[in-house]
């Protein structure tokens, strides 16, 4: 019978319907890539399924830490928060130094030794340092010095070297979940209006670059330039056109064939548009929506306030860059190189997303297992001096 009931437990503990989302958006990343990335893998190296077979083995190492991660205790990443923020700080200053990077289209994102971004892991990193920095100082995050000083340096610290690195979509993934995981902190609305002059920041470093000011003018009128800066977003267009309804169907895609560039990295959703129709994207676009839904479900039934923000952060490492990737494929906002997760070619993306849903599933895991002598200890070592009444997780230790 206590083999049984601890069968019973076990499988209770395994959020179904986040892994049946995860299952059926990997298995359709697998379906487009190769049909987005064939051609171009012919072409370019000679076996229609390098691209694809690539990616295969990216994703079994990222399921494997995914799976791996699943039974790591979170507490251990808020217990070593800072040592892991200062390895990824450490690391992405290494990749400054010459020779340890590897430079590709103007940008030295990859280390030499290996294909992967440290950019990437570094979202993961900059989570789990707010996470301990959030759920330690609690109610405090109201006053200015500790609710926007602390995750302001944060900020301008990892986005400054990611910057420095010609990443400037990573950067402004990691500002965005940094700016989410502050209002759900609870840190005051006005104080958070004092980061507005780092607008004009991002702006100085868009135009800077002639060709960052470039993509905003394609943006506002593509047809400006429809060979040069405005190529990519017109193309994008056609392929969505071409798709109507229903698409035009599996590996029927035109535009893969040369036209739109990136067709299996950047924008690969173009190629979801034109070969799945809008119900195709619609269906994409919702199973993301379903994925965060569920993400933040977790983040909202875990019985500590650092499992929570490392549940919801995760949830946005995966969310943000995804719905950043699509706004972009539709001229929603400026071009901005960003892969879609879980179906852009690339180890790293893949990689990292799947750890960071690894790690939203032991929270659900965990939270269930949570045994209240621990919790109460918990509650009252963190204890704030009045009731806490934050916006989220009011009376949540």
């Amino acid at each position: 019978m206590e083999t049984r009931d601890a069968k019973i437990g076990a499988a209770k503990s395994v959020d179904t319907v986040m892994l049946a989302i995860l299952l059926i958006l990997l298995g359709l990343g697998l379906t487009v890539l190769l049909s987005a990335s064939f051609v171009s893998a012919e072409f370019y190296k000679k076996n229609p399924y390098f691209y694809f077979s690539e990616q295969v083995v990216n994703l079994a190492i990222g399921v494997l830490l995914g799976i791996l991660l699943y039974f790591v205790p979170y507490w251990f990443w808020i217990r070593f928060a800072w040592v892991i923020g200062l390895i990824a700080v450490g690391v992405l200053l290494l990749m400054l130094v010459p020779g340890v990077a590897k430079h590709s289209k103007g940008t030295g994102r990859w280390m030499a030794m290996f294909p992967f971004q440290p950019a990437e892991a570094a979202k993961l990193a900059v989570v789990i340092v707010l996470a301990r920095y959030f759920s330690h100082y609690g109610i405090l995050v109201k006053k200015i010095g500790y609710g926007l000083v602390g995750p302001l340096l944060l900020m301008v610290t990892f986005c400054g070297l990611i910057v420095a690195e010609t990443d400037l979509g990573g950067a402004i993934v990691v500002a965005i979940v940094v700016v989410l995981m502050m209002i759900a902190g609870g840190v005051r609305i006005w104080h958070m209006a004092l980061l507005s002059p780092l607008a004009l920041v991002v702006v100085k470093l868009i135009t800077i670059f002639k060709y960052r000011s470039a993509r905003i003018t394609s943006w506002i009128n593509p047809w400006s330039d429809p060979s040069g800066s405005g190529y990519n977003i017109i193309h994008s267009f056609y392929a969505f056109a071409t798709g109507g309804l229903t698409g035009v169907g599996p590996g029927q895609s035109q535009q893969k064939m040369f036209f739109l560039p990136e067709a299996y990295t950047d924008y690969i959703f173009s190629i979801i548009g034109e070969e799945m129709g809008l119900i195709g994207v619609v269906t994409i676009s919702f199973l993301f929506l379903a994925l965060g839904f569920r993400g933040f479900m977790t983040a909202r039934s875990a019985k500590t306030l650092s499992g929570f923000y490392l549940a919801l952060g995760m949830t946005l490492c995966v969310i943000v860059p995804a719905f950043i990737n699509m706004a972009v494929a539709l001229s929603i906002i400026p071009a901005k190189g960003l892969p879609l997760p879980f179906f852009s070619y690339g180890g790293s993306s893949i990689v990292v997303s799947c750890a960071a849903m690894g790690i939203v599933m032991a929270v659900h895991n965990q939270s269930l297992k949570d045994s209240p002598g621990e919790l109460a200890k918990i509650a009252q070592r963190r204890a704030p001096a009045k009731p806490q009444t934050g916006p989220v997780l009011a009376g949540k230790g």
